[in-house]
């Protein structure tokens, strides 16, 4: 039943990309056909797991080319892969700008006003707003101030020049909107299981998730507001988050009906499509490898290889950020990036998740907020939980090793949480995260996280001609296209800086 509908959606998602004359000739405007909810639910969670529309596009650009090389997570020798040297390319920059508007907000937005409408669809209703939140996180931590109150409603109030919001603006509304269809889902209501790619429609999941985004909001405005910041973290703990690897956010996937049904970071990184890994355009950066031999990290075996297979920890090697072909050579005497270890085939099959936020992650930020007086309880002990369950996710992987328990705690203890002062502990939770993400391929929030803290404690590149005179990037440009068919562009330009990497946003003080 899965796999049907899976298929049926795969068709609809496809009907949705052909836009042309279609539109006008097959539509009878004054008796619109609907697609069901459930589709629609579906749809928009497969468009930000970046699989349907143009499969792969935005990911690609957004994630594996600038956010996991902007935080020293991945390394390339390709110019292409601009993150590592701070090279704007304006079709790279501007790729999940131009494509999640219109494929997953607009989507996002047609199906509240549509759900809104009937009390039966609370459950969709409210998912559809936590996603919303999700995926404008997502966009406002990659670009600063974006067009939100007003965004995806062209169809609805033919209003095709949205305004730019501030993100602090953004940001409260996105945490009253956690707040709100968190606590408004029903048990009682009709639930969309087969529609959620997600958590199958249970809702006691979908509000634990709605609480650790919260927290995550929360902790991101640290350095800003840290009065809202901290009561924000204390309600979504009180709420309650994610507590087991089960309730991480994590989009699943059959790879049976056609891209649609493929992990896009998977599409993107092996066969049989753009194959980035197999190239040789995708390495671990030396600062990862390094990071995770130095606390002898189990997970290396796992998420790292050699181009001839072999995955042995001692023999892993990460490729200096920064660089191009010329330069290696000039470093190193090498010619090219095959000695260094990429990224094993476990991270990208096809069929593996699209995760988002986990609960390790959750537990890292429980021990941050609690370390900072925020929440009672015991930071070493959330330090340590987030250790474990960062390990064990791995495992959702397809092919992942089960590492013991034995490693687990070896792991542990080379690593303890100090409890001395803020700053070490600080330093040890957010290294914690670093490599969380990058295991996992969460480009989007290792690079949002690195700009909150600072951790861990990253060296610059300076790459010939790079953009930022070889300061790490802080955001990424918005598109060409905004500048000639929005007028609020300007204003946004005005009030959030230049619109250069350079530029700080709110939270990023």
């Amino acid at each position: 039943m899965i796999r049907k509908f899976l298929i049926l959606l795969l068709f609809i998602t496809t009907l949705g990309s052909c836009t042309k004359d279609f539109k006008t000739i097959n539509i009878d405007p004054n008796n619109s056909p609907k697609v069901p909810l459930d589709y629609l639910l579906g749809q928009t969670q497969l468009y930000i797991g970046g699989s349907a529309g143009d499969p792969g596009y935005a990911t690609w650009r957004a994630n594996l080319i600038y956010a996991l090389p902007a935080t020293q997570m991945f390394s390339s020798l390709s110019t292409f892969y601009a993150g590592d040297k701070y090279i704007y390319q304006a079709d790279l920059s501007e790729a999940y700008f131009v494509t999640q508007y219109p494929e997953s907000v607009k989507g996002l937005v047609d199906l509240i006003h549509q759900a809104s409408a009937d009390p039966k669809y609370v459950n969709i209703l409210s998912m559809a707003r936590i996603l919303k939140a999700l995926q404008m996180s997502i966009i406002t931590d990659l670009y600063g101030d974006v067009p939100y109150s007003e965004a995806g409603q062209g169809f609805l109030t033919t209003n095709f020049s949205p305004k730019y919001d501030a993100q602090k603006d953004i940001y409260a509304d996105m945490l009253k909107e956690l707040d709100e269809a968190g606590s408004a889902l029903s048990a009682s209501a009709y639930i969309p299981a087969k529609a959620d790619f997600v958590y199958g429609g249970d809702v006691t999941k979908w509000a634990s998730f709605a609480n650790s985004l919260m927290l995550r909001l929360a902790m991101r405005m640290t350095n800003v507001d840290p009065a809202n910041a901290q009561l924000w973290a204390n309600k979504a703990l009180t709420k309650g988050v994610m507590t087991s690897n089960d309730g991480t956010f994590a989009i699943h996937y059959a790879n049976d009906g056609g891209t649609a049904t493929m992990n896009s970071n998977s599409f993107n990184m092996g066969p049989p499509s753009r194959a980035e890994v197999a190239k040789g355009s995708i390495q671990w950066s030396k600062t990862f490898i390094d990071m995770m031999k130095s606390r002898q990290d189990p997970r290396i075996s796992t998420v790292a290889y050699l181009k001839t297979g072999d995955t042995t920890a001692a023999n892993q090697k990460g490729l200096p950020s920064g660089l191009d072909a010329g330069l290696l050579m000039a470093l190193t005497g090498e010619s090219g990036a095959d000695a260094y270890s990429r990224p094993n085939p476990i991270l990208w099959d096809l069929k593996d998740p699209y995760i988002l936020l986990t609960y390790a992650e959750v537990e890292f930020m429980k021990a941050e907020a609690i370390e900072r007086g925020w929440f009672p309880g015991s930071a070493a002990t959330e330090y340590a939980a987030g250790q474990a369950a960062a390990i064990s996710q791995l495992g959702v992987d397809v092919g992942a090793p089960v590492i013991s328990a034995g490693a687990i705690a070896a792991y542990q203890a080379a690593n303890p949480y100090p409890g001395t002062t803020l700053a070490d502990n600080l330093t040890q939770i957010h290294t914690e995260i670093f490599i969380l993400e990058a295991s996992t391929l969460n480009g989007f929030e290792g690079w949002a996280n690195y700009r909150r803290t600072g951790l861990p404690v990253l060296t610059p590149t300076n790459y010939p001609g790079n953009a930022t005179n070889g300061t790490i990037m802080r955001r990424l440009i918005y598109p060409v296209s905004e500048q000639g068919v929005n007028a609020n562009y300007k204003t946004a330009v005005a009030a959030q800086g230049p619109d250069l990497f350079t530029t700080h946003m709110w939270w990023d003080k």
